[in-house]
């Protein structure tokens, strides 16, 4: 027998002491090994599907979370996003008062039938005034009986504490978001509404009789999924999407270290169901419900500014990046007037000129479908004396002007061997192939033109 004990500890000291695929975590300085029930403010909820754990946290609506109180998403809607996503569900009829903003945490970074959410967070409004009758009745589990007197935005965090816990989830979050008709996520449409549906599904032998997957995340349910819009608004201007760096760009707020990496938190998962310490379960309770409350501020900031974005530029609240990402977005759905107001605004409030030619391009995109031909031409003269560079797109936009609006050839051939040149004497790294090709064929075809010779169909076309 000794024998055998002493090979098992040689090879228990031939084990690495750690492990380089493990991360290494920040830990807090007053982390340390607890039960949940010690180290997380919350109580055991039971329902006929079994008992987890939940956490209730309360924000009046005064509470900002940014510039702007929670209680300023009230007096918006999303139907200037609407005609972007026509497939979600946007219309005038979704309500953020009776919507349901949904974050889940998972025990895995990817999808499939072995990873589940063990954590859902919901955050909803409630109280006098948002159109809903409290659930405060019981141990903090909501109650439709009992109104809330004030008006709140309310995260709950349904937690398993185990996976045999799922059953009881499931049926706290199907009680909590009966009636609810809409739903607000971040990234949720690829990710947080399948995975909840696959586990409605793949539980639905267990779950007590009557409980079924909520309508409001059914598939074709109203769904606004802010990583769309952010994108739209902030990809000019921001490296990333992520909706942390979209706090601290875009909101201005800093997480404190009690903050946790995503990526970490199916480990934390593991480790906690492995050990029962709870000490790191804190910070993962604290992410969830920061998302959750940011995507409140955030559907806020991309209704507002879509829908009008001219307030906040003049306040100093939008950047001409992002205002002109908007005028693209307005020109697109025909919003004429409010597209060109947000270039022009662009325009002289940027100072960054990388940017001013994708600027230019979208105003004179705009006004030369109006079919004002002397503002656009004026447009793209300034363009190609304010940016320098080997850019063809204002000389051939001129060139394109000549020769149909205005029957100049000669300025027209002019224009086009303007922008062959810069192009051809250009430092490698700049010039494009395909733009001189394309330039010699323009400057050929016009040269034909002028002598009479060209009677190809390209020839009697005017170009868009």
């Amino acid at each position: 027998m000794s024998s055998v004990l002493d090979r098992l500890r040689r090879l228990q000291s031939l084990r690495p002491q750690n492990s380089p695929t493990e991360p290494e975590l920040l830990r807090l300085p007053d982390a340390q090994p607890g039960s949940l029930d010690a180290l997380v403010t919350g109580q055991e909820i039971e329902n006929e599907g079994g008992r987890c754990w939940l956490v209730t946290e309360r924000y009046p609506l005064t509470t900002r979370h940014g510039s702007q109180p929670l209680a300023s998403l009230l007096d918006t809607n999303p139907t200037a996003i609407a005609p972007l996503y026509p497939s979600a569900g946007l219309g005038s009829h979704f309500d953020f008062r009776q919507a349901v903003f949904i974050d889940t945490e998972t025990s895995g970074l990817g999808g499939g039938a072995g990873v589940y959410a063990f954590m859902v967070g919901v955050g909803v409004f409630q109280g006098a005034g948002t159109g809903e009758w409290g659930r405060e009745a019981g141990e903090g589990m909501p109650d439709p009986r009992s109104p809330i007197p004030s008006p709140q935005f309310t995260v709950y965090q349904f937690f398993m504490r185990h996976p045999g816990e799922e059953t009881a989830l499931l049926t706290a979050l199907a009680e909590l978001l009966a009636g609810r008709d809409g739903l607000v996520t971040f990234n949720g449409r690829t990710f947080d509404a399948p995975l909840l549906r696959g586990r409605y599904q793949m539980n639905r032998r267990f779950l007590p009789q009557g409980v079924a997957q909520p309508p409001v995340l059914a598939e074709d349910a109203p769904h606004l999924d802010l990583l769309h819009p952010a994108r739209r608004l902030w990809k000019r201007r921001l490296a990333s999407c992520s909706l942390g760096n979209l706090e601290a760009k875009v909101l201005g707020l800093e997480r404190t270290e009690e903050d946790v990496p995503g990526s970490l938190i199916p480990y934390l998962y593991t480790q906690f169901l492995q050990t029962g310490n709870a000490a790191e379960m804190r910070r993962v309770f604290y992410h969830n419900r920061e998302d959750i409350v940011s995507m409140v501020s955030l559907a806020q900031l991309l209704c507002s500014h879509f829908a009008d974005p001219l307030p906040s530029a003049l306040a100093g609240e939008l950047h001409p990046l992002d205002l002109a990402s908007i005028g693209r977005v307005h020109a697109e759905l025909g919003r004429q007037e409010s597209a060109e107001q947000a270039f022009i605004h662009a325009l002289e409030n940027l100072s960054d000129t990388d940017a001013l030619p994708d600027i230019f391009d979208g105003l004179g995109w705009l006004l030369k479908r109006q079919e004002r031909w002397t503002e656009a031409a004026a447009l793209w003269q300034r363009w190609l004396s304010t940016v320098p560079g080997p850019d063809p797109r204002p000389y051939v936009e001129l060139a394109k002007y000549c020769e149909w609006q205005c029957s100049d050839l000669e300025q027209a051939q002019m224009w086009t061997a303007w922008a062959l040149h810069n192009q051809q004497s250009a430092p490698t790294r700049f010039r494009s192939p395909q733009a001189i090709s394309e330039l010699q064929h323009r400057l050929a075809r016009i040269q034909r033109k002028q002598m009479g010779s060209d009677d190809t169909p390209e020839s009697h076309t005017p170009e868009t």
